[in-house]
């Protein structure tokens, strides 16, 4: 069975990525996994920045880091329940997971053959890295 693989970056931005990937995994009848990806080195650069411009000692700098990926993993887990959720209501079955590894090692490191359709979400910020990338990736930027 074909794969569709939807990518979420911002849990605050995933609406259009979303509903274009219900819409595509309905039109061909694919196999649907929505990953929310947790990118530890963007925190690990924020509290670094955090740190050198005196906001933070190293101390609650490693205090913030730990707090802020554990409430990074809640929300991806209360995101994807709801996927999950509005996948039913379509009548669909979606695998969810969660990633917690640097987005372009993980967009790289997806296996070749992989899904015939790689989707993913996020802020403008990201456009330069996915357009550096290969493969079947399409970039929705949310607002």
């Amino acid at each position: 069975m074909a794969e569709i693989l939807l990518v979420l970056t911002n849990p605050y931005g995933y609406e259009k990525g979303l509903n274009l990937a219900f819409e595509e995994a309905e039109q061909t009848q694919s196999l649907l996994t929505v990953t929310f990806a947790i990118d530890p080195e963007a925190i690990d650069d924020l509290m670094r920045d955090l740190g050198e411009n005196g906001w933070l000692g190293i101390g609650s700098r490693r205090t913030l880091q730990i707090s802020m990926m554990e409430g990074y993993r809640a929300l991806a887990d209360d995101i994807l329940e709801e996927v999950s959720h509005r996948a039913v209501a379509r009548g669909m079955a979606v695998k969810t997971e969660v990633n917690e590894q640097g987005i372009r090692s993980y967009l790289s490191g997806l296996s070749t053959p992989g899904p015939e359709k790689i989707f993913v979400t996020g802020s403008h910020a990201l456009t330069p890295l996915i357009q550096t990338l290969d493969g079947p990736l399409e970039w929705i930027p949310e607002d």
